[in-house]
């Protein structure tokens, strides 16, 4: 396993001093992955050293070393020859031969940690600050710290130049971006290097007294960089060449992510431009138990996010590795927004006049431009700030209603029949013309939400449900929405399907934004109509955010018949084929539409406002502990109930949906409730 070497553990004596030696893989960073390293465990001292080749060793060419003083060892269940070191609140990552191996390796580390546990080292006078001596261990590990961030974000940075480089063609102009990127590079790899240099004369540990012939970044594991974290193991057992450098580029993943804009972004604080919403009264009045939900404004305010809670963000970040799914690692409450997923899935239909709209064109090719036109829409309104920050994980079981009133239109239904249809809908308190939305959990691992809208007076509906998927991407987070929306309008026989974009969030160790990215695809098998939307993520070198483009087709023409571009949260034109635009859609000046819901005292206990409502309260006054307090007893009792189901074999039922293949429907959409009503009318007759 180790680097196909078949080296095993020696034990050296002196009189004075004990040594271990032998070979481990060692992770490094998100970068280079496995590297081969022949390790000497220094037992007296303290010291764990390790070189990257037993030559080098020999010659006394040290890469690294770890101080075990305070260490914590620990093993992975992952993988019988695995094993992990906690210094510092760093986790190094280990991989011995075979379990036997790992073994030996454990006990000769936790026996020197246990006996630097029992000596008292008084340190010498010489190199310390006797007045303040906790300042000549503080500001050197500080010092240490950054230029470790500093060399992960460098080699990070290479490996982007390197795959833009690539891709870019001989132009002048690509020239000059080869070349001025080049230029970075070196002044920034000069500049880390001074700042190791700088840290040399004070890189003596003051609790030994003894001095590193390598910089202090390198001993304080210089090659991790920030990204500390183990990803999959995609060590393939060849030997590394022994002259190899640690810091050589290696191929772009495609699933490695980057922050164009971290380091510009961290000392600014965003504003927030969203488009004005709207009441929509009507001239019935709404019901005594119905309210207008009022937006809750994420505010942009840095000095209480990840900046000001930087270690607990990096905590989280040693629990993941490259890919891994975050679903069941718990997040810190201070990015959570004040809501639940299911709510955010609701403010797709913010612009309910779009939406009920798309069936009053009476051509395919109008009402494909149409649908096109409500899902970029779609968006912009689920965003409540320019900081990304996560809703609620929603409980199994959660479910979460609420209606929107269309201007000028009609409270109550036209005949008996069609008020049987609206009360037993999703929404019995919906008007006749109003859009009726309900969410549910219908799993929580994997976590499902199904959610089911419909506009009863134009006779059509939405079903949908989505897997979400979260991945830690390094320096991004990702979710994916896995899953698909379909849309029936009944009076047409038609039923267009989509699928959502992803949402990343950028820079997460300083500002975090927001953006989404991918390809979605609408289509019709009816009409044979089709839509092809790109979300583009920002390049790394310029570019813009946001940015979407989309073409739509006739099934019988392979070329679009309308182009669109521009930002799916501002302004978005139709490109004519001369050259031309036309405003297709403005998310900053049209106005989205107000939801309408239960009060909450008279909501279901599973309804997503009143479940959470005790967060968010406390994030509306900023009270994370009292915040996190309530969320870990909803979990807890999630938890419980989970435990109690499995000890009674008892299993989960859904409320309002029902599993097809891997999708979840909605148990009475409103083309069944037509049927059932005709079929109702058919019996009566007889």
């Amino acid at each position: 396993r180790v680097a196909g070497q078949v080296e095993k553990m020696d034990l050296t004596s002196t009189s004075s001093r004990r040594f271990i030696e032998g070979p481990l893989s060692k992770w490094t960073n998100v970068v280079n992955g496995w590297q081969y390293r022949w390790f000497v465990l220094d037992q007296s001292a303290g010291l764990l050293s390790y070189y990257t080749s037993k030559d080098k060793m020999k010659r006394g060419s040290r890469r690294g070393c770890l101080r075990l003083r305070r260490a914590i060892v620990g093993i992975d269940d992952e993988d019988d020859s695995t094993f992990t070191i906690r210094v510092d609140s760093r986790i190094y990552h280990f991989q011995a031969h075979d379990r036997e191996e790992r073994q030996k390796w454990v006990q000769e580390l936790e026996a020197c940690i246990k006996k630097l546990h029992q000596s008292v080292h008084v340190p010498t006078a010489k190199k310390l600050d006797l007045a303040h001596p906790e300042v000549n261990v503080r500001s050197t590990f500080s010092l240490r710290q950054r230029i470790a961030e500093s060399e992960g974000y460098y080699q990070l940075l290479q490996e982007q130049v390197q795959t833009i480089s690539q891709a870019l063609n001989s132009s002048e102009e690509a020239f000059h971006i080869k070349n001025t990127s080049k230029l970075m590079l070196e002044a920034l790899k000069q500049c880390i290097e001074l700042l190791q240099k700088s840290s040399v004369s004070d890189s003596e540990d003051p609790l030994s007294g003894s001095s590193s012939s390598v910089p202090v970044a390198q001993c304080a594991a210089a090659e991790e960089g920030w990204d500390r974290v183990r990803p999959k193991r995609e060590f393939e057992g060849e030997e590394e060449e022994e002259e190899e450098e640690e810091d050589s580029i290696s191929e772009a993943s495609s699933d490695e992510f980057f922050d164009a804009d971290a380091e510009l972004e961290y000392p600014m604080s965003p504003t927030v431009v969203t488009s004005p919403s709207l009441s929509v009264p009507v001239p019935e009045g709404d019901p005594p138990d119905v309210e207008e939900e009022q937006d809750l404004v994420e505010e942009d305010d840095t000095s209480g996010g990840v900046a000001a809670n930087k270690s607990v963000i990096m905590h989280m970040l040693s629990q993941v590795r490259l890919g891994m799914d975050l679903t069941k690692i718990v997040l810190p409450t201070f990015i959570l927004e004040k809501r639940s997923l299911l709510q955010m899935y609701a403010e797709f239909f913010s612009h309910p006049d779009l939406f009920a709209s798309i069936g009053d064109n009476q051509n395919p090719k109008e009402r494909m431009i149409a649908i096109v036109r409500y899902f970029l829409s779609a968006f912009h309104a689920s965003r409540k700030g320019t900081i990304a920050k996560k809703p609620y994980n929603p409980i199994l079981g959660e479910t979460f209603s609420c209606y929107w009133d269309l201007p000028n239109g009609k409270r109550n239904p036209p005949d008996d029949e069609t008020k049987e249809l609206l009360e037993s809908g999703p929404v019995p308190l919906a008007s006749y013309d109003s859009i009726a939305f309900t969410a549910e959990q219908v799993s929580h691992h994997p976590p499902v939400s199904g959610f089911y809208a419909e506009c009863l007076s134009k006779r059509m509906f939405v079903n949908a449900s989505f897997w979400t998927k979260s991945r830690f991407l390094g320096l991004s987070l990702a979710v994916n929405f896995i899953g698909k929306v379909s849309l029936t309008l009944m009076d047409y026989g038609e039923e267009y399907t989509v699928n959502l974009p992803n949402a990343y969030a950028r820079s997460i160790l300083t500002v975090p934004w927001m953006e989404m990215g991918g390809k979605c695809v609408i289509s019709c098998v009816q009409t044979g109509y089709s839509a092809n939307v790109d979300f583009h993520s920002k390049p790394f070198y310029g570019g813009k955010k946001h940015r979407v483009t989309a073409d739509i087709f006739d099934g019988s023409d392979k070329k679009p018949f309308m182009k669109i571009e521009g930002e799916w949260n501002g302004t978005m034109y139709v490109k004519h084929s001369n050259g031309d635009q036309e405003l297709f859609f403005d998310t900053l000046t049209t106005p989205t539409i107000r939801k309408k819901t239960l009060k909450v005292s008279v909501q279901e206990p599973t309804e997503s406002t009143r479940l959470w409502q005790d967060v968010t309260r406390a994030l509306l006054k900023k009270d994370v502990e009292s915040a996190t307090a309530a969320k870990h007893k909803l979990e807890q009792k999630q938890r419980e109930d989970a435990k109690e189901r499995l000890e009674k074999g008892m299993e989960w039922k859904q409320k309002l949906f029902h599993a097809e293949g891997n999708d979840w429907i909605y148990n009475l959409p409103l083309s069944k409730r037509l049927a059932k009503l005709k079929e109702k009318e058919k019996d009566s007759t007889e």
